[in-house]
């Protein structure tokens, strides 16, 4: 039976970030190492994951949606906080270092649950560990056992579009209803953002309804597409800082690491300057 460590992804993207997050604690739901030559003693940009996911696990097909899934988790949680963040790619899968014939995504979405073989305890403690590291690492957590953290993890991982976004927007409103939580949404910023993404006059091929003749005067303003990102990307933030984060927990301030501005709006790790 395989060990969960015997499968690795290597992995394309965020170097930088990469090699930050090789050398802290970080999660074995989404474990990032390497980054070094031993035999030369130096630094490489041979970056690989492994996950709690993979063990027990002797079907490649199997590992490689697993990946997958835990790849887009990741950067929905990284353009949470960045639109322009550089995506995580995979380039290749080893078993025992030895290479793994490619399978493509499939495309059936569901939780994954939590990884068979681990006590609570053990997840605990991986969860305790990746919020030390990045805000990244709890919402992976979050986002494999609840619906709302991983539909807004899974839209953001998509193309930017005005379909995309409204989805997004749908969405959030559609779990704070469900929790009560107050987005503190903007009401003509709201407005801004359905009438560009609704008009095909404003939005283009990309608008959520297709060409219409203008029969009468758009006076409601309209947002570009980095604008509309920033409202959705706010409204998602604000709902998951309400519904799983509680700002007066002694945990999250243990992490000295994020002491300097709160836990959910962690920009140590970005491309871009957060908004």
């Amino acid at each position: 039976m395989s060990k969960f460590s015997d499968w690795e992804f290597l992995l394309n993207g965020y170097e930088q970030e990469f090699r930050q997050l090789s050398l802290q604690a970080g999660s074995f739901y989404f474990k990032i190492y390497g980054g070094v030559n031993h035999w030369l003693d130096c630094p490489n940009y041979d970056f690989r994951m492994t996950s709690l996911y993979f063990e027990g696990e002797s079907n490649p097909e199997v590992v490689w949606q697993l990946g997958h899934e835990l790849v887009s988790l990741f950067n929905g949680a990284s353009i949470l906080f960045s639109k322009n963040h550089r995506k995580t790619s995979i380039f290749e899968l080893l078993h025992n270092e030895m290479p793994v014939h490619y399978v493509s995504p499939k495309g059936a979405y569901a939780l994954l649950g939590k990884p068979s073989g681990f006590n609570q305890q053990r997840i605990d403690q991986e969860y305790k560990n990746g919020s030390k590291s990045t805000i990244k690492f709890p919402l992976i957590h979050l986002a494999t056992e609840n619906k709302d953290i991983y539909f807004i993890l899974k839209y953001l991982n998509m193309s930017e579009s005005w379909t995309t976004y409204y989805k997004l927007m749908e969405a959030v409103e559609t779990f704070a209803k469900e929790k009560d939580i107050d987005l503190e949404t903007v009401e003509d910023q709201r407005d801004s953002f359905r009438n560009t993404s609704n008009n095909f006059s404003l939005s283009g091929f990309d608008s959520r309804h297709g060409f219409k003749e203008v029969t009468k005067r758009n006076n409601t303003s309209a947002m570009s597409i980095d604008e509309g990102y920033n409202f959705v990307s706010k409204m998602a933030r604000t709902y998951i800082k309400k519904a799983y984060f509680n700002t007066s927990d002694n945990f999250f301030n243990e992490d000295t690491s994020l002491t300097e501005q709160p836990f959910w709006e962690d920009t140590s790790l970005t491309e871009q300057p957060f908004w």
